[in-house]
């Protein structure tokens, strides 16, 4: 069994000069790649990618929380999404670290809101960012009913870690575990089967660019920090891949 990349954005500019190359590197490593949307223009891009490496790329669509420019976007948005019909809404969600201002901040968590009951309604997964606001988008997404939730680049506390698995939700584990204490913990805390690999390619890696088959590198020391070997790893991870992404 091979990896998976549960969230990326090969589609960004970093990747402008050797996307193909990247993809190709990855498609001998990796059984599939998801790439999350971050706006209408991001989200074209996903779909462009999909359609043209249909059994690899997986494309996500979503308004991300920090391009607040972009939230008059919402409607064109939400529209795409009921047009595409992806896999799963996002990337979407709360970030208090990027976002100070506190009628910005009521403005991206009724975004959020808007986007949780769209996936409600079609009764689809979301891939949630969380950025120093972990708790309250915890809370928020509880109110809605959900067929599958990851927790994109979780660094909350190790006990919201565990609140949130208990509710069902998955960890996203990016290459920070590489030298993350906070994510080392969580990751020893929390079994394995709650847990998706991720990139963030191109970021979260040393201060390099990301790729997505980096996460060959996180399973490597998921592994040690569990205890387990590597086949464990990707086993659950993909497996948890498979059943939010792929229907099983």
């Amino acid at each position: 069994m091979k990896p998976v990349d549960a969230h990326c954005h090969i589609d960004f500019d970093q990747f402008k000069d050797d996307r193909e190359e990247v993809i190709e590197r990855s498609k001998e490593e990796l059984e599939f790649i998801v790439n999350a949307g971050s706006c209408v223009e991001n989200n074209e891009q996903a779909l462009k990618l999909q359609e043209k490496y249909p059994d690899f790329v997986v494309a996500n669509l979503g308004l991300h929380p920090t391009y607040t420019e972009k939230f008059d976007q919402l409607e064109e948005v939400k529209e795409q999404i009921r047009d595409n019909d992806p896999v799963a809404v996002g990337e979407i969600g709360l970030d208090h670290h990027h976002i100070t201002d506190e009628a910005v901040r009521d403005r991206q968590r009724e975004v959020f809101r808007e986007m949780l009951a769209l996936a409600e309604d079609l009764e689809k997964p979301v891939v949630v960012h969380s950025r120093d606001a972990e708790r309250e988008a915890v809370e928020i997404i509880s109110e809605y009913d959900l067929p599958g939730v990851m927790l994109h680049c979780f660094n909350g506390s190790v006990e919201l870690a565990t609140d949130a698995v208990e509710k069902g939700f998955l960890i996203g584990v990016t290459t920070q575990v590489l030298y993350s204490n906070r994510v080392q913990n969580i990751v020893r805390d929390i079994d394995v089967d709650n847990l998706l690999l991720e990139t963030d390619s191109p970021f979260l890696y040393r201060g390099d660019r990301n790729e997505p088959l980096n996460v060959a590198e996180s399973a490597k020391k998921i592994a040690e920090i569990k205890e387990l070997n590597e086949e464990e790893v990707i086993e659950s991870t993909t497996g948890n891949a498979r059943k939010l992404f792929r229907n099983g």
